[in-house]
């Protein structure tokens, strides 16, 4: 055997099993050794004689395979589409995946034509069938590439799938649009369904935002019944990604709290401030605060214990505005029991604030008590506290100098010196 008739032969028995393909690559290699040229009559050197052709296992029963599934066919359809050379391996592979010549062929008839032979196997390992290349330009998907409609068939999309979405008003899809729509679950149904509660002006990113978020035809039905209507797909994404449900839209309201939109709400769940938050607000004297004031009370952490506090200090009448700037300060409760218990009387939210940035504490004015410096006003403290007169300060200064220094003097001399200041007397 010398020649293409011969490994066609040879290819069409390995395909009809009658022979193995290990078999087969041993007469391949018979026909090239059967093709080498003969040694010259002159040599020296005696010629072997060619091996003999290993002997053939037994022919097993033929499979009954039509003509159309032949290697000789299927080497024939491929060379059709552009491919020349196929080896034994690609054979095998291409019988693993049942790769026939009556499917080349109608893929070919249909004008799509894979680049290799391992496009070919790509389409057959994705089950895409003539048929469902057929129904998707049915509905108007056409020239699609191999990759297309191997991505279209990972994300489950049929033309059935397409179809659905052009009845319900989705029309002129890209391969990745439907390929985002499948992915994230969004069904014609759904679709439908928001068109039927109002939502008309949406696109496929739209959609694929709405879906992400959990937002349904019933929660915008719900928003509805509760007076919301002018919203549009960002508003909503917004109210899903802050995790506002219609029960804490109810609740707001049953609070008092009804014409909220959009902002205020996603304001509201964003911090925390619950119907729980308000009720407490409102037990401590916060009767009519808005949306602004619930949320900085809420940011700064202002709690019933906090409020508490303030009234056992002396504040019965403070403003939002004030109590936020005492936590914005960390004036705590705490700090406000022991000034009082200190001493500490008569101070205003300012003086307060400003104690506690510069470090007034309690142990400070109490000490300074026992020295004999009662009653301080807030701005003498802070200016003690600022300039470093502390208590072991002053008693140093004390025993150097006698227990006659005011406390004029004492700063004077942490400013200049005490060599200074009594020498100047």
């Amino acid at each position: 055997m010398n020649g293409t008739k011969e490994r066609l032969m040879i290819l069409d028995m390995i395909s009809e099993g009658k022979i193995t393909a290990a078999e087969g690559e041993e007469l391949f290699r018979a026909l090239e050794v059967g093709s080498e040229p003969s040694v010259a009559p002159d040599s020296q050197t005696p010629v072997p004689p060619a091996p003999p052709l290993p002997p053939l296992m037994p022919i097993p029963p033929t499979r009954s395979l039509g003509s159309s599934h032949s290697s000789t066919d299927l080497v024939a359809a491929l060379k059709t589409g552009g491919i020349d050379h196929v080896t034994l391996s690609d054979v095998q592979e291409m019988q693993d995946h049942n790769l026939t010549a009556e499917y080349v062929n109608e893929i070919l008839a249909l004008g799509l034509k894979p680049d290799g032979l391992g496009e070919w196997i790509n389409l057959r390992i994705h089950e895409i069938t003539p048929r469902y290349i057929r129904e998707l330009r049915g509905m108007g998907i056409d020239d699609l590439d191999v990759d297309e409609l191997i991505e279209l068939s990972l994300h489950a999309v049929s033309a059935k799938y397409v179809s659905e979405l052009r009845e319900a008003g989705m029309k002129d899809l890209e391969v990745d649009d439907l390929v985002e729509l499948s992915n994230h679950d969004v069904s014609a149904k759904y679709v439908a369904e928001m068109r039927e509660v109002g939502l008309k002006d949406f696109d496929v990113d739209d959609l694929v935002e709405l879906s992400i978020h959990d937002i349904s035809p019933a929660y915008i039905a719900e928003l509805k019944k509760m007076g919301f209507k002018n919203f549009d797909v960002d508003d909503l994404v917004e109210l899903g990604n802050h995790d506002v449900s219609p029960k804490f839209i109810a609740e707001l309201q049953a609070f008092g709290l009804k014409d909220l939109d959009i902002d205020s709400l996603v304001e509201l769940s964003n911090h925390g401030v619950s119907p729980e938050f308000i009720l407490q607000m409102r037990a401590v004297g916060f009767k009519n605060i808005d949306t602004d004031d619930l949320v900085q009370l809420s940011i700064h952490s202002i709690t019933p214990e906090f409020m508490k506090s303030l009234r056992d200090f002396g504040f019965n009448e403070l403003d939002v505005d004030e109590v936020v700037e005492l936590g914005v300060h960390n004036v705590t409760p705490r700090y406000l029991v022991e000034m009082k218990e200190a001493g500490l009387k008569a101070v205003d939210v300012d003086e307060l604030v400003e104690m506690r940035i510069h470090n007034v504490t309690a142990k400070f004015v109490r000490e300074l008590h026992e020295m004999g410096f009662d009653n301080l006003p807030a701005d003498e403290l802070v200016e003690l506290s600022i300039h470093h007169v502390t208590p072991r300060f002053i008693r140093e200064m004390r025993q150097k100098y006698g227990v006659h220094l005011t406390l004029e003097q004492l700063l004077d001399m942490r400013l200049q010196g005490a060599e200074e200041v009594l020498g100047s007397r």
